[in-house]
């Protein structure tokens, strides 16, 4: 688990709700606080698709690109959010290959998800990384993986950031 602080807020929420930086991720839960409070639960209803859709949607939450401009919607205008919360986790797809490039042992180690957590607040947005398991393990490798990762992808967004103590 790694804090980061994001250097420019105005810049990272650009690329997180306008264009498809973030798009390799669902989302799992956001809490928006404007005039009301918006909380959006990503877990996927398959009742609410035809047939034919539920074959596109195999993951538990809704894909970050399809949810994406609801959120927008949610904080778009003159002012600015006073709290934005978001916990998006990587797709399973993406998860399995990168644990099966970076340690092929840490994929088979009944890892769940890999999560980041999103807090904008006061101006500022802070990113905690996070891994789910779905019991108890030693090896935390995994989240040392995971940590690495995304530090890498900020990066290749051009998104730049400072670790937190």
């Amino acid at each position: 688990m790694v804090l980061l602080a994001i250097d420019s807020s105005k810049d990272f929420m650009g690329k997180l709700l306008v264009s498809d930086a973030f798009d390799s991720f669902l989302l799992q839960e956001a809490n928006i606080i404007t005039a009301v409070t918006h909380t959006v639960s990503g877990r996927i209803h398959p009742d609410f698709y035809t047939e034919e859709e539920r074959i596109s949607h195999t993951e538990e939450f809704i894909s970050w690109s399809e949810i994406r401009p609801l959120i927008f919607e949610s904080v778009k205008g003159k002012n600015t959010p006073l709290s934005l919360r978001l916990t998006l986790c990587l797709k399973t797809e993406a998860m399995n290959a990168l644990m099966q490039k970076k340690n092929p042992e840490a994929a088979n180690t009944g890892l769940r998800a890999l999560v980041v957590n999103i807090r904008f607040e006061n101006g500022a947005v802070n990113i905690m990384t996070g891994t789910s398991y779905d019991s108890f393990v030693l090896d935390r490798s995994a989240e040392e993986i995971w940590d690495d990762a995304f530090k890498q992808f900020l990066t290749s967004k051009d998104i730049s950031y400072t670790v937190g103590q």
